[in-house]
């Protein structure tokens, strides 16, 4: 009974959990639309740290996204698509979850 209590508490919404699920997919944005006016704004293209930032925000742009990389939307049925746009709010809500633990996890020691 206590692994139930531990799941339900880990899963329950608060305001915390909330804002963190609004914060990953603003934040993938940031990260490559800051790679985007490194590279055509101020024309710093090419260099080592400019294709850094940029890789490391397209992978973390994808893992983000990651339900809808699955999802074909040429050639996906409409529903396919709004169930992995469902499924994607859902990954953000885990991952809000998941971070919210370690972190409360990290101000208890």
């Amino acid at each position: 009974m206590n692994m139930v209590t531990s799941i339900i508490s880990f899963l329950k919404i608060t305001k915390k959990k909330v804002i963190m699920t609004l914060i990953f997919p603003l934040a993938a944005v940031l990260i490559l639309l800051s790679g985007f006016i490194l590279d055509e704004i101020f024309r710093l293209s090419g260099t080592t740290i400019v294709n850094a930032i940029y890789s490391s925000g397209n992978y973390f742009f994808l893992f983000i996204f990651l339900p809808l990389t699955f999802i074909d939307a040429e050639y996906a049925l409409s529903i396919v698509f709004k169930i992995a746009l469902v499924v994607t709010v859902i990954w953000w809500y885990i991952l809000s979850c998941i971070s919210v633990f370690l972190l409360e996890k990290r101000w208890k020691r």
